[in-house]
Parts: structure tokens; sequence; C-alpha cells
């Protein structure tokens, strides 16, 4: 099982013309960087909120449809603002579909993960994507290895998400499906960052992100179409303001600079940031909804930035 997965992956990764086997940049995070991740992380933190509330009126794969054809519209204008060459070459083609297909699934599994589970676990689960990197990166970036520091960073910063969100880890039959379903999502995530890292080399951002959003378009409008209903389309104000902030905000502006940081910097380091996103999300709720900062919360992020900080280290 475990040898077919990583040829699975191989052959994902490695088998297009347009990458090469050369070392990738791979640079220590900087001031700058660190500041930008900051940012990015505390935007991907409303991300689950944003897609449970969109998803009280529209169906998951016509929200994901609509998310990323105004996501496309975005990156398209910075592209041509940025005078970006857009248009795909014929030895582009074939990585760029397949970048679409990884793309489909991640969110079309991710929007049906989160309608069949909560918020909170959805967090915890999709956070095992930085594990999954650091495992990824160890076999197809050269100058991106496993060590004892990354291992014990990314065990460090693991459990403290799972004392953060302690009392949300509970067995819960009704919701094992959409568990198992952000794991496979979250899998998709970290295959995706290494394939990105090698592709963006060689493909600009603008024209790797608009063709994987606009090839990625057409299964989810014709699984829309086949199996969810018109009816159950509800247009309200907490959808369009939920659709703005994950069309515009994350699937267009983060998006370019999330692939900007991983065309230079290292793929584990930058991914063990995203331990820090559901952190955001309960200060934000400390914050506006005056819930309560418990000394889990302080232990879990202690743990956390610890974890970070030696991964970053190692």
């Amino acid at each position: 099982m475990r040898s077919s997965l990583h040829k699975l992956v191989k052959n994902i990764i490695c088998r297009s013309k347009v990458i090469k086997t050369t070392e990738l940049p791979s640079e220590n995070i900087n001031l700058k960087a660190l500041l930008w991740l900051f940012l990015l992380t505390f935007i991907w933190g409303g991300n689950f909120v944003a897609t449970k509330i969109a998803l009280n009126d529209m169906p998951p794969f016509m929200l994901a449809g609509v998310r990323f054809a105004i996501g496309a519209l975005v990156i398209a204008l910075w592209g041509v603002i940025s005078k970006a060459d857009l248009k795909p070459h014929r030895k582009e083609i074939i990585p760029l579909v397949i970048m679409s297909i990884l793309f489909s699934a991640q969110i079309c599994t991710f929007n049906l993960g989160i309608k069949y589970t909560l918020a909170g676990r959805s967090s915890i689960f999709m956070s095992i994507n930085p594990i999954f990197v650091a495992i990824l990166a160890h076999f197809f970036i050269p100058n991106d290895r496993l060590n004892i520091k990354k291992i014990l960073g990314l065990i460090l910063a693991f459990c403290g998400m799972l004392v953060v969100f302690r009392d949300k880890i509970g067995i819960n039959d009704s919701r094992i499906i959409g568990d198992v379903i952000l794991i496979v999502s979250a899998l998709i995530v970290s295959i995706m960052t290494i394939y990105t890292k090698k592709l963006v080399q060689r493909i600009n951002t603008y024209k790797l992100l608009l063709w994987q959003m606009v090839l990625g378009l057409i299964p989810f409008f014709v699984l829309s179409f086949t199996f969810e209903e018109l009816s159950q389309n509800n247009i309200t104000l907490s959808l369009v303001i939920s659709i703005f902030y994950q069309s515009v905000i994350i699937a267009g502006f983060s998006f370019i600079l999330w692939t900007l940081l991983l065309k230079r910097y290292s793929a584990s380091k930058l991914s063990v940031f995203i331990f820090i996103m559901p952190i955001f999300g309960v200060g934000l709720s400390a914050l506006m909804l005056h819930d309560q900062v418990t000394a889990y919360i302080v232990i879990g992020t202690i743990l956390v930035t610890s974890g970070i900080y030696l991964v970053n280290k190692g």
C-alpha cells in the first residue's frame, strides 16, 4: 500500500517534461516572508467558517464552481496588470491539466468534508497537511529533507493543535465520513504543494493558478448539474459575503501570495505555519465573540509556536 502510494505520487510529480530534477530554491524564511505567512494563515483561518456559512445556502459543487469562476477572473486581472504571459505553451498543457485535476479533487473533498463534519473538527484534520508535505518533500525535493528537529517540531505543533481542540476530538459516528474525506483532502493539498513547488519554477504564478482554476471549473459544474438541485441555491447576504471572501480574498489574493512564497522558500518550512491557522480562529472568537481563553489554548499555542521554530531551524 505504502509503495503504491509512493509510486502514484512520483508519477504525478516527476513525470512531467516541464519539470527537471535539479535542486529547487528553498531559502530560509526571513522576517518579511514571516509577516506574509502570518497574514495568510489569518486569512485562511476564516475559510472554514466562510465555507460552512455558504453551504447553508448553496450546495458544495456549485459553491466551488462559483467561488473559483470569480477567483479565476481576479487572477486573470492580476496577470494582465502584471503583464504576465497567460497563454499555456504546448509542453505546459499536461502539467496544467494534472494540476487542475488535483485542484478539483481537493476542493470537492474539502467542501464535502466540511458539509459532513464540524468546522472545529475540520481544522484539525486539515492540519495534518504539513506532516504530509514534510514527508513528500523528503522524497521529492532534494534539499528539503526530514531531520530530527523537523520531526520533533511537527509532532510538537500537531500536539499543540490537539490540546487547543481537545474537546472536538471525540469519536462521533455521524461525523466520521466527513473526517475521512477531509484527511483525503489534506493529502491532496500536500501533493499539490510539492507539485506547485516544482511547476512554479517553469510556469509563472498567474498562468499556473489561472489554468488550474479554469480547467478545474468543468468538473465542479458537471457534478453540480448532475447531483444537485437548483432549488438548493438560496441567494442571501451571508452567502454573497462568504463567496466574496472565498473567491476574491482567498482564491485570488492569498493563492497568488502562497504560490510566490512557495517558489522561493522551503515547502515543509512554509507548510508548518498552517498549524497557526485554526488558532487564529480561536483568537478571533475570543476577541469578537468573547469566548473564554483557557489555559489549554495558551499551552497549545506555545506548543505550536515551539514546533514551528524547530521545523524552521531544522
